[in-house]
């Protein structure tokens, strides 16, 4: 029955043609959609795991550095060094600000401390700039048209470009690293920094340390790497499931109705050969297996198709959008194969009872 169902589907090379690309457009924006949201929860984790600390010490509310400003009076800074367990801590300003002449970067300056060339060094760069000096991501300096040399505008005043990155690291790769008393300047407050990264002592556990540092510094929150990551990605995931949950379906849907409709259309136009089929002794299972073999042939053809453009399309829009930060991953593809795979189960619902229906008396009336 095999070569029966593929000839019924290759005989229309067209239709199935058409098939396939709708199954394709179907899984090209899964792929895309997964691979996009990947992305943005693998840049956002990046930053919040570069930090070569043991914790990450933030204003108390402010956790998203791409939504909100954390501020800490200098006084934090021996306040932590009274907390047991605290080594050593170590300030960085970081605050989301216009870069150019319409693109928000996350800027970043690592002032003097115990640990500032290991945190610089860190966050993807060699040293640090000096005044009216500015490193940008690679991300943000294509983005915006900029280059080694260049004058770029932040907020209100201008920087020369003394290198462009592609190591810096920044909310979702989106950085620039400052001077710390230019930092200070653009936003306002010298006499403040945006986190601590605080090292604890070698027999201390970093948990208990974070405990005691939000019970002792009135106004602080203390996260480990991993659960600053975690705060970042779940604010991320909150607010685009839902809209990837919606191109998920629409997607889904489409790739449906395209199988359905052309086996539905196969099955009709062949009605009278699976009537001289059953005349002939075959069984239901026999002509349901042509019907699935079909569906399954222009869901599989379909999700090749939609990955391989999925794939080439991603690294199109990488290269023309910077910021577009696509991640495929082998356990996206499986999902894309097991929702196509329900698809073509599905699709066959209705050609199933259509064949069902099918009287073979048909075949002898005139």
């Amino acid at each position: 029955m095999v070569p029966l169902a593929r000839r019924y589907l290759f005989s229309d090379k067209i239709r199935l043609a058409i098939a396939a690309g709708g199954v394709a457009f179907a899984v090209l924006l899964i792929v895309l959609v997964q691979a996009f949201f990947q992305g943005i929860i693998d840049q956002i984790g990046r930053f919040a795991s570069a930090a070569p600390s043991d914790l990450w010490v933030m204003q108390a509310g402010t956790p998203d550095p791409s939504h909100g400003a954390s501020i800490l009076p200098n006084s934090v800074l021996s306040d932590l060094q009274d907390v047991p367990g605290v080594a050593a801590a170590q300030p960085l300003l970081g605050r989301a600000m216009q870069v150019g002449s319409a693109r928000f970067g996350f800027v970043m300056a690592v002032p003097e401390g115990p640990f500032q060339a290991q945190t610089i060094e860190a966050f993807g760069a060699q040293s640090s700039p000096e005044r009216g000096q500015v490193i940008l991501s690679a991300v943000l300096a294509k983005d915006i048209g900029a280059g080694r040399g260049d004058a770029v505008d932040i907020a209100a005043s201008s920087f020369e470009v003394i290198d462009v990155s592609s190591s810096l690291v920044g909310s979702f790769s989106v950085g620039a690293l400052l001077d710390s008393q230019d930092a200070a300047q653009l936003f306002g407050d010298p006499e403040a920094f945006s986190f601590a990264l605080v090292f604890v002592s070698q027999d201390a556990d970093p948990e208990q340390v974070a405990a005691a540092i939000e019970d002792q510094v009135p106004g602080t929150a203390a996260l480990t790497p991993q659960e600053f990551a975690d705060v970042l990605r779940q604010e991320i995931e909150d607010g685009l499931r839902p809209i990837g949950a919606v191109l998920f379906g629409l997607a889904f849907v489409v790739g449906l109705a395209v199988i359905a409709l052309t086996i539905y259309t196969s099955t009709v136009e062949r009605t009278r050969d699976y009537g001289v089929l059953k005349a002939v002794g075959a069984s239901p299972g026999q002509l349901f297996a042509v019907v699935i073999r079909q569906s399954l042939i222009v869901a599989l053809a379909g999700y090749v198709l939609g990955s391989a453009l999925g794939i080439a399309s991603g690294r199109l829009l990488q290269d023309a959008v910077p910021q577009f930060v696509l991640v495929f991953r082998w356990q996206d593809f499986l999902l894309v194969l097991a929702a196509v795979l329900v698809m073509s189960a599905v699709a066959t619902l209705v050609p199933v009872r259509r064949v069902a229906s099918i009287d073979p008396a048909m075949v002898f009336r005139a």
